[in-house]
């Protein structure tokens, strides 16, 4: 029975920046808003873009409290008012997690990583009531770390409404793109493991009059080098758009999405493309093939720049088989990834994991 007042959630971050772990725990605690949950937001460090948006949307959201040592002290005797706690797999918070794990209330923590967890995270994973994989990709890597409570929730997101050539025309000229040519998009953190360098490559490789023109949304540390390979070698045909606080108009812009990352877990960037109805070339990592089956786009082997090449400049050729990859895709994510999905078993989760507090919780109201 749904409980007469709210379930109070403590939310556990470093920083809530611009990624697409970030951004799916705000879409949980919006989703969630109207179900009978309340978040509250403890951040390590400084709130980021989406930690602004949620406090201007009403959220709690504590700020820099590992700087100041009284105030995570009292945060820790806060978190024990909380029905249940949510932690990012940031590293600080797992491994500040074990030291506070016995005045803690039930603690759910989301993973995002694709790879080993690291070992200093292992008390803090071991200690949760269920740590959520998002990909089933990760979850031999979980239980071979001894991790037996992990389970997969995957990402959801909206399918919004089918761009019209008006929408794209608008899209475009916000975003300074060029109005004709074939756009390839990539949503995307600079940083090594993305593997823009990757795209870039293969975009130099192509022969210039096969070369559609890419734009890059995202920001990190890689962005001056990669911008300097561009200048000298794509002859400027590319945009760096920097961090977007909206990056819909990317997708509604481009005639097909990238995803060149060296590793993955179920990236949200792609499922926001497929919803969007592009095609995609993606690097075979993670559960990406697995989300592009049945049509929705075509995968290469991680790293190759010639293979990427090959396939950006063979589906920038085709807009029929564009526009039917984008079908599939938009038709996969209704089908598999939809955002009501994703708050249902997030839902039936965390009851779970209350258990009966969560009907002492009722009886309270």
């Amino acid at each position: 029975m749904r409980s007469s007042r709210e379930i109070k959630v403590a939310a556990l971050a470093s920083t809530l920046a611009l990624g697409g772990a970030e951004r799916q725990l705000a879409a949980l605690a919006r989703g969630l808003r109207n179900r009978g949950y309340r978040f509250s937001f403890f951040l390590l460090r400084d709130a980021g873009a989406v930690g602004k948006e949620l406090r201007g949307d009403g959220f709690d959201v504590d700020v820099k409290i590992m700087n100041r040592p009284a105030r995570w002290l009292g945060a820790a005797g806060e978190l024990r008012d909380y029905d249940l706690v949510v932690a990012l797999d940031h590293n600080n918070v797992l491994r500040l997690l074990p030291a506070f794990s016995r005045r803690l209330p039930p603690y759910v923590v989301l993973y995002h990583l694709q790879g080993k967890p690291p070992g200093g995270w292992l008390r803090a994973l071991g200690g949760a009531a269920v740590v959520v994989a998002v990909a089933d990709s990760q979850l031999a890597l979980l239980r071979e770390a001894g991790v037996g409570s992990a389970r997969v929730v995957a990402n959801g997101v909206a399918v919004p409404p089918a761009a019209t050539p008006a929408d794209r025309r608008l899209a475009r000229e916000g975003l300074g793109l060029p109005a004709d040519a074939v756009v390839a998009a990539a949503v995307s953190r600079l940083s090594p493991e993305k593997g823009v360098d990757v795209l870039l490559e293969a975009l130099a490789s192509a022969a210039e009059g096969r070369r559609p023109f890419l734009a890059v949304a995202g920001g990190g540390p890689e962005r001056p080098r990669l911008e300097r390979f561009a200048r000298a070698n794509l002859g400027g045909r590319f945009a760096f758009l920097g961090e977007l606080d909206d990056v819909s108009p990317v997708y509604r812009a481009a005639d097909l999405f990238v995803l060149p990352s060296r590793r993955e877990s179920a990236p949200l960037a792609l499922l926001e493309a497929m919803a969007h109805g592009l095609a995609a070339v993606a690097a075979a990592v993670g559960d990406v093939p697995a989300m592009l089956s049945g049509g929705a786009g075509v995968t290469f082997a991680p790293g190759s720049s010639e293979e990427l090449g090959r396939a950006i400049v063979e589906l920038a050729a085709e807009p029929a088989k564009r526009l039917e990859m984008g079908a599939a895709a938009r038709a996969a994510v209704a089908r598999r990834y939809d955002a009501g999905r994703m708050l249902d078993e997030y839902d039936a989760l965390f009851a779970e994991q209350l258990g009966e507090n969560k009907a002492n919780v009722a009886d309270e109201g």
